[in-house]
């Protein structure tokens, strides 16, 4: 892939980056993982398009300035890459499983547990090196 603006990426493209410098060593479902949770937080208002999601700062690390992964640009013939691609399209098509059952989040050593600024979160998976959450339901007040 040529370096190049985000925003003369398509949604596609800038998805499978994400993705690749987030994931790229990780297997086929951590790169699925990432896949949705960049799909989830489009659907549960973390940003109105798929740039947004990706784009809003601290929201994954490798697009961070300070972060060296920004600076990556994978190789057209990197295996990862081609996978990272082939997520990409499946998830933003619709035509992949949540594996994630709609995590928002993810965290990877050296973090242990999910930051206190996310506020309640269940763990949903766990695959490689990622931790998959959700927020935590509120709790229903059923009385009257």
């Amino acid at each position: 892939m040529i370096p190049k603006p985000y925003s003369e990426l398509s949604d596609l493209d800038l998805c499978a980056l994400c993705i690749w410098r987030e994931a790229r060593g990780e297997g086929v479902l951590g790169k699925r993982g990432v896949g949705h949770v960049i799909k989830n937080r489009s659907l549960q208002g973390f940003g109105y398009t798929i740039p947004h999601v990706i784009l809003k700062p601290y929201q994954f690390s490798s697009f961070n300035a300070n972060d060296p992964n920004s600076e990556k640009w994978p190789a057209d013939t990197d295996h990862s890459w081609l996978d990272c691609q082939q997520t990409a399209q499946e998830v933003l098509e619709g035509n992949d499983f949540d594996i994630t059952d709609g995590a928002t989040f993810y965290f990877s050593p050296p973090l242990t547990e999910p930051p206190h600024a996310w506020g309640p979160v269940d763990v949903v998976l766990k695959v490689g090196n990622l931790t998959f959450c959700k927020a935590h339901p509120p709790e229903l007040d059923l009385q009257e």
